[in-house]
């Protein structure tokens, strides 16, 4: 089984204005690496059928609010309950990560991650910190915290560098969640991308908090033997049930192959091999215990997009 705990969701030019999209990816291939060369699907059924292409399971898909720090409410939004409809193409294939821009209402986002939880089964939320220019530490947000902690639901959380130009690099730094840990010792996190470049800081906040753990989204960008060495080493010191596979959707494409190849990376190397257990733990046991997938229910007969568009 292989779950992805780390893809957006959201249609370009509705949810992403292709500007921004085309800032965000223009290192990694452009917008086609967004619509997977797939424009007239739907996000649930080209996000299906990326899955069934490339060998995943389930991904937990997640949504975002940029639109504070650009011009007009100009930037990317995408709705909690857009995810609803995504899951509704085929339920056994998505989790769900919500988000919220805390700095646009404090208290209506504790009450939104809330609503999303016990109404809808959202079983994480996102924050931006970079994103949404707000250090991570600032103590306006022990009320958001606080709930995620009630609510027993994981905090995954953008760290490290991004593409785009409106996204302050003061503010990707994983040792900013450190301060927010000692606080909240309780709080499940997971620091998106390894905080890259920033992953030596990222591996020893790891390793100091329990409840901290990392997830690999865009590594496909670094190729196979510095993801395996990375993978490792933070494994082997901090232990394996605190790596989570991730892709990004600009990776989607490779992540997968790329993370079943460690096995010859290590003969390459002449080290030795990540245990297959250790791989189970990374590829999906790690995310189905924090996302509160239940792991002894099977992911039933993948639909495809043809039976799909025909029902």
């Amino acid at each position: 089984m292989i779950i992805d705990c780390h893809v957006h969701a959201g249609e370009l030019n509705k949810h992403y204005p292709v500007w921004w999209i085309e800032e965000l990816y223009r290192v990694w291939g452009g917008v086609h690496q967004w619509t997977y060369d797939r424009p007239t699907m739907s996000v649930g059924e080209r996000l299906v059928y990326q899955m069934d292409q490339v060998g995943i399971d389930m991904m937990c898909i997640m949504t975002s609010d940029h639109r504070r720090v650009y011009p007009n409410d100009s930037g990317p939004y995408t709705p909690n309950d857009f995810l609803l409809e995504v899951k509704a193409v085929a339920p056994e294939r998505f989790a769900l990560t919500c988000s919220v821009d805390p700095f646009r209402d404090i208290q209506a986002s504790v009450r939104e991650i809330e609503r999303c939880v016990k109404q809808h089964g959202f079983s994480a939320c996102k924050l931006y910190p970079s994103y949404d220019h707000f250090d991570p530490r600032d103590e306006r947000l022990n009320p958001i915290y606080e709930k995620l902690v009630e609510l027993d639901v994981t905090m995954q959380v953008h760290m490290g560098w991004t593409p785009c130009k409106n996204a302050p690099m003061k503010f990707q730094h994983p040792y900013l969640l450190d301060d927010v840990a000692a606080r909240f010792p309780e709080l499940k996190v997971v620091i998106a991308h390894v905080g890259w470049p920033w992953v030596e800081e990222c591996l020893a906040v790891v390793a100091k908090w329990e409840n901290f753990h990392v997830d690999f989204a865009y590594w496909g960008w670094f190729g196979a033997q510095t993801t395996f060495q990375t993978v490792k080493r933070i494994g082997d010191l901090c232990g394996y049930d605190k790596l989570c596979f991730g892709s990004e959707n600009s990776h989607t494409h490779m992540a997968v192959g790329m993370f079943q190849s460690f096995g010859d990376v290590a003969k390459e190397l002449e080290v030795d091999p990540i245990s297959s257990e250790n791989m189970d733990k990374i590829r999906w046991k790690n995310t189905a215990r924090l996302w509160k997938i239940n792991p002894k229910v099977q992911v039933k007969k993948k639909r495809t997009v043809e039976a799909i568009t025909r029902a």
